[in-house]
C-alpha cells in the first residue's frame, strides 16, 4: 500500500468519525422538536461517508494519485474565517443579518474581477435578493422559526 492509499483511508475514516459525531450531536436527548431535517441530513452524510470509506478499503481500489490537485489553501482560508465569524455572531445578530453579511463577504471575495463600486453594488443587490428569497421561503412559506438576534 502506497502513501496515497493510506492518505485516502485516513481521510475516509476521519470523515466517518466526524459524520458520526454530527449524528450523535443531532440526536442528543435535549434536542427540541422540529429538528428532524438536520437529523436526516446528518444520517445522509454518515451514509455517504460510510459508503466512501468502504470504497477506500476495497481491495484493488484505484487511487488517482497523479491526477489529484493540491488544495489551494490560500483561497480556502478566507472562507473558513468568514464561516467561523458567522458561527460567532449568528446568535447575537440573528440568522438573516449574519447570513447576509456572510453571503456578501463570500460573494465579494470570490467574485471575479477587481474591486469597484459597481461590483460592490451588484453583490449587495444580489445579497438582498437572496436574503429576501430566503426570508420568503423559510418564514413566510415554510413558517420555520429562525434564530433571532438584536437586529432581526
Amino acid at each position: 500500500m502506497n502513501s496515497s492509499h493510506l492518505r485516502h483511508r485516513i481521510t475516509a475514516v476521519a470523515t466517518v468519525v466526524v459524520c458520526g459525531l454530527v449524528v450523535w450531536a443531532s440526536f442528543a436527548p435535549d434536542t427540541p422538536m422540529g429538528y428532524e431535517f438536520p437529523q436526516v441530513v446528518a444520517l445522509s452524510m454518515l451514509g455517504i461517508a460510510v459508503f466512501l470509506m468502504l470504497l477506500a478499503f476495497k481491495p484493488g481500489a484505484r487511487v488517482t494519485g497523479g491526477e489529484e490537485e493540491p488544495v489551494p489553501w490560500g483561497s480556502v482560508w478566507p472562507l473558513l474565517a468568514i464561516l467561523f465569524g458567522f458561527l460567532l455572531v449568528s446568535e447575537s445578530l440573528g440568522y438573516f443579518v449574519s447570513s447576509a453579511i456572510t453571503f456578501f463577504l463570500i460573494a465579494s471575495i470570490y467574485s471575479p474581477g477587481r474591486f469597484s463600486w459597481a461590483r460592490v453594488t451588484r453583490v449587495g443587490a444580489i445579497t438582498l435578493a437572496f436574503m429576501g428569497a430566503l426570508y420568503l421561503i423559510f418564514v413566510v412559506v415554510l413558517n420555520v422559526q429562525v434564530p433571532e438576534g438584536v437586529l432581526f
